[in-house]
């Protein structure tokens, strides 16, 4: 059991009121830190606060446990490093308010360093300026990762090697959203466990602090024994219990062949939207940017109604898509809360609002819904998806409804199609008609697999 004194040291760094604690998972983690027993993944649900492993760390830094000196929180999203930063930031200011914790991090002269590497993002070098010094670096997997390989992106041949050397020494790399990038996990899991990244020399080996890898993950998909998950205090817990048990009810509409899939999605959202006197909120995801937009226009016609007989109804809509500038990103932030769509907002509404959004709105982003529609895409992504909606189980009672539409099984093309035809009689196929073949099996059986894990969910 941890002591009393860091559970409430790690309440005041995760900004919770008095009356509320960590969750027991939070609080799990920061003892096996403090024990020096740091795993490898964390799988937890999305929704569940995991960005709190930067202050968990901190946290036992303060303790005097002995885990890595800096802090690399790595996530392949531009908008969610931003929010990350912002975290960082909000710890800085806690140090500063306690002269006893800045001792304990000796950082009695100066600021706790927070440095964030991303592109359109000018690197302050704070990370740089002692690194006997803890520090926070936030950056995505591009910018962090040619660092790491003595390439880093904007930094000169004699500087590449240091930047190399702080990110893979005393360092514990946080792999946030680890299923975005299974490549780069692979690489980060070597360097921190085979012998070839380590010192030859047993003595050498001893002196030099490891490199340590935390991958993040809410899809279930976490490996090896060494993995914190949710135990039975966290579903006894009264805010992760009220999460992790709200009510969703899933229904998969399969598509006409000849269906356009931004008028279904237009069509299955307007059919969410209660009466259009109450401020329902509902999200609408697909994998395509331009459908999102042609959606975004079909709701929009089908508020217009019938002018003549003065069936008009007045809704809010926004589009969160990807490769946005920066101010563009801020306004969008700024629209989602007064929309209401972001987790916790107390925000009264009187119309529907309508959110249409691509992978951008997966991941990182705390977005909520109350009901959901969406395409088929990878299981990894549904389950983020699904993450955006009845995210807080608020209102008590409330059931989200989740439209999943489904696409009719790929059809071969002519040429694909005389392929199959030809080789019905068990006749020779050229390397071009066998690579067809090929490749409309991969479509076929991937078309299958994002169906199977819904399959075993139960239905509204």
């Amino acid at each position: 059991m941890m002591p009393y004194e860091s559970k409430e040291l790690l309440r005041s760094a995760l900004g919770l009121a008095p009356d509320h604690s960590p969750f027991p998972w939070q609080a799990g983690l920061l003892e096996k830190m403090c024990q020096g027993e740091l795993p490898d993944a964390l799988d937890i649900p999305t929704g569940l606060g995991k960005t709190s492993v930067m202050a968990i760390w901190l946290v036992a830094r303060v303790l005097g446990a002995s885990v890595p000196r800096r802090m690399v929180y790595v996530v392949d999203r531009r908008a969610v490093v931003d929010q990350a930063t912002e975290v960082a930031i909000a710890l800085r200011e806690w140090i500063e308010q306690n002269a006893d914790l800045k001792t304990n991090l000796g950082l009695t002269d100066r600021l706790l360093p927070i440095s964030t590497l991303r592109g359109q993002y000018a690197d302050n070098r704070e990370w740089l300026e002692n690194p006997s010094a803890p520090a926070i670096i936030v950056g995505t997997v591009d910018m962090v990762g040619s660092r790491l390989l003595f390439e880093g992106y904007g930094v000169s041949r004699k500087m590449r090697p240091y930047h190399a050397g702080l990110l893979g020494v005393d360092t514990l790399l946080v792999l946030d959203e680890a299923h975005l990038a299974p490549p780069f996990e692979h690489l980060l899991r070597a360097i921190a466990t085979d012998p070839f990244f380590r010192p030859h020399d047993p003595q050498c080996a001893s002196c030099i602090p490891s490199f340590k890898l935390l991958a993040l993950t809410a899809t279930g998909r976490a490996h090896g024994g060494n993995t914190l998950r949710l135990t039975p205090d966290d579903f006894n817990h009264n805010i992760l219990n009220k999460r992790l048990c709200a009510k969703k009810s899933l229904c998969l509409v399969a598509l006409d062949k000849d269906a356009k899939l931004e008028d279904a999605l237009a069509t299955q959202a307007w059919a969410l939207k209660g009466d259009g006197k109450q401020g329902v909120r509902v999200i609408v995801y697909s994998d395509s940017r331009e459908v999102a937009q042609k959606a975004r226009e079909a709701v929009k016609k089908l508020a217009k109604g019938d002018k003549k007989e003065g069936t008009a109804i007045k809704i809010d809509t926004e589009l969160f898509v990807g490769a946005r500038r920066v101010f563009e990103r801020e306004h969008a932030k700024k629209r989602l809360e007064e929309l209401g769509f972001i987790a916790g907002a107390e925000i009264e509404r009187t119309c529907p609002s309508f959110l249409f959004a691509t992978s951008a709105g997966e991941v990182g982003v705390d977005l909520d819904a109350d009901h959901m529609v969406c395409d088929l895409v990878a299981w990894e992504r549904m389950v983020q998806r699904f993450g955006r909606v009845n995210r807080r189980g608020e209102p008590e009672g409330h059931i989200a409804q989740v439209v999943v539409l489904v696409p009719p099984e790929p059809r071969p093309d002519r040429k694909t199609q005389e392929a199959l035809d030809k080789q019905a009689p068990n006749a020779k196929l050229d390397d071009k008609e066998e690579k067809r073949l090929k490749e409309h099996e991969r479509k076929v059986q991937e078309w299958k697999a994002r169906q199977a894990p819904l399959e075993r969910l139960p239905r509204g």
